[in-house]
């Protein structure tokens, strides 16, 4: 998670069952536990749900897949994280949950206070259900992976 905390922007991959589709964005860490039961970390992002992958990513949840890296030029310095898991919007969690979202997403990203109050973004939580940790300072070739079980307790069941 040390990785995750130190970064800011992921690219987020959705597919459009032919073609996968990259789009970089903000992000928040909320770590395991704190917004209702959830084992796994939780990135939050902000974006137009009218977007391609706003689109693409729906009211979810959707199969997502995440990359995260410390830009550096020194081979043995790099570390990063490729993450899967399920994208969903805010509007399928609780309302506490959907409001503890946006409280950790401002608090990572204040500026975007005016975007989320004009209500044309919408808050996405990507829960984390399988990560693969990159730390060459540990070894070259060497990974750490971590598997999750994608429950959320504050996601409402899709509507029929």
């Amino acid at each position: 998670m040390q990785v995750l905390a130190e970064r800011w922007v992921l690219t987020l991959a959705l597919s459009d069952g032919a073609q996968p589709y990259p789009a970089p964005l903000f992000y928040a860490l909320v770590a395991p536990h704190s917004i209702g039961d959830h084992a796994a970390p939780l990135l939050v992002v902000a974006s137009d749900p009218d977007s391609h992958h706003g689109q693409l990513a729906g009211l979810g949840p959707t199969p997502a897949a995440a990359a995260v890296y410390l830009e550096t030029e020194a081979v043995g310095e790099l570390r990063g994280a490729q993450l899967q898991g399920q994208l969903i919007r805010e509007q399928r969690s609780s309302p506490a949950a959907a409001a503890a979202l946006r409280r950790a997403y401002l608090a990572r990203h204040a500026v975007a206070e005016p975007v989320l109050a004009s209500g044309r973004h919408r808050l996405y939580a990507l829960v984390v259900t399988w990560a693969k940790l990159t730390d060459n300072r540990i070894g070259l070739g060497r990974h750490l992976v971590a598997r999750f079980d994608g429950a959320w307790s504050e996601v409402k069941p899709s509507p029929p």
